[in-house]
């Protein structure tokens, strides 16, 4: 039988929690002073250059709160790769209080048929309570691909 354990990247927007799956993760880094770019959406955070290339990077906290993400030290940048309509697509998210967890989707399962789809991904719940396991894609969203890719172009 096929393991129910996952290895995740948390992160905290607000009072909420939010995960990714380490598998979209290619790397976690410290909070870096990012290229401002003009006339950019307020979730825009800016462009990293990540070996050798310019990565957008969306404030995560912007996206989820409407307000920026702080400038502490426990903000950091997780460079993402997920594949959209057959592109490959790096993009960094700038969130607060960055690290890792194990769940097992097998014993914290939320008792719905498919899991309950809402914004970003979906919910799940751990002994720490309820948090929303984030789809890179819906982070890409056709409102956000445009601007967040043709910035990159420039």
């Amino acid at each position: 039988m096929e393991s129910d354990l996952m290895l995740l990247i948390t992160c905290q927007a607000g009072s909420n929690r939010y995960a990714f799956q380490s598998r979209d993760v290619v790397e976690v880094l410290p909070r870096v002073n990012l290229h401002s770019l003009s006339d950019s959406p307020p979730w825009l955070a800016g462009l990293l250059i990540y070996r050798g290339a310019a990565v957008p990077v969306i404030d995560f906290d912007y996206v989820t709160q409407s307000t920026p993400c702080p400038d502490r030290l426990s903000s950091r940048i997780a460079v993402l790769q997920t594949v959209h309509e057959g592109v490959v697509r790096r993009f960094g998210v700038l969130a607060e209080q960055m690290g890792l967890s194990e769940y097992n989707a097998h014993e914290n399962q939320l008792h719905t048929d498919e899991g309950v789809q809402v914004g970003l991904g979906k919910l799940c719940q751990d002994e720490e309570g309820v948090f929303q396991m984030i789809d890179p894609g819906a982070l890409i969203s056709q409102g956000r691909l445009a601007s967040l890719f043709s910035q990159t172009a420039k």
